[in-house]
C-alpha cells in the first residue's frame, strides 16, 4: 500500500508540473496575437474611391483609347511624351471640353456627369483619338 501511495503520489507530483509548464504548442491569446503581419487595408494603400482613371498621351496615341468611368468620375490625361498635346471634346454627351495645350510631363482631368460615349481627339494630332464611356 506504501508503495501505491507513493507512485501516486509522483504521478500527480509529475502531472502538476508538466501543466504547469505550459506547451510551446499552445494557441495565442487575441491580446497576444502580433497585428503587424495581419494585412489589413490602410488609408494609405486604399484606392480612393472618387480617383481618376488615367490615360497616357505617349507616341501619339491615347493609352488606353477607351476607358469607363461611372457617373460623376473623372479622367487624367498625363502628357509622357516630349512635345505638346491637347484632349478636345468632339462629340457625345454632357460638357464640351479642351485642354488648351498640354506640355510634356503636365496633366489635364476632366469629370465626366452624363451616360454615353463622349469622343475626344487631339488637335495637334488629329489621328490621335479616345473615347470614355460614361455608365
Amino acid at each position: 500500500m506504501k508503495n501505491l501511495i507513493a507512485a501516486l503520489t509522483a504521478c500527480l507530483a509529475f502531472a502538476a508540473l508538466v501543466s504547469g509548464c505550459g506547451s510551446e504548442e499552445e494557441e495565442p491569446s487575441a491580446s497576444e496575437v502580433d497585428t503587424a503581419t495581419q494585412e489589413e487595408p490602410t488609408a494609405a494603400n486604399r484606392e480612393p474611391a472618387d480617383k481618376a482613371v488615367e490615360v497616357s498621351m505617349k507616341d501619339i496615341l491615347f493609352k488606353p483609347e477607351s476607358v469607363t468611368v461611372k457617373s460623376g468620375g473623372a479622367v487624367q490625361w498625363t502628357n509622357d511624351d516630349p512635345f505638346e498635346h491637347t484632349v478636345t471634346y468632339e462629340s457625345g454627351p454632357g460638357e464640351k471640353f479642351d485642354s488648351k495645350t498640354v506640355a510634356g510631363g503636365d496633366t489635364f482631368e476632366q469629370t465626366f456627369t452624363k451616360a454615353g460615349t463622349v469622343k475626344y481627339i487631339c488637335t495637334i494630332h488629329p489621328q490621335q483619338k479616345g473615347d470614355v464611356i460614361v455608365e
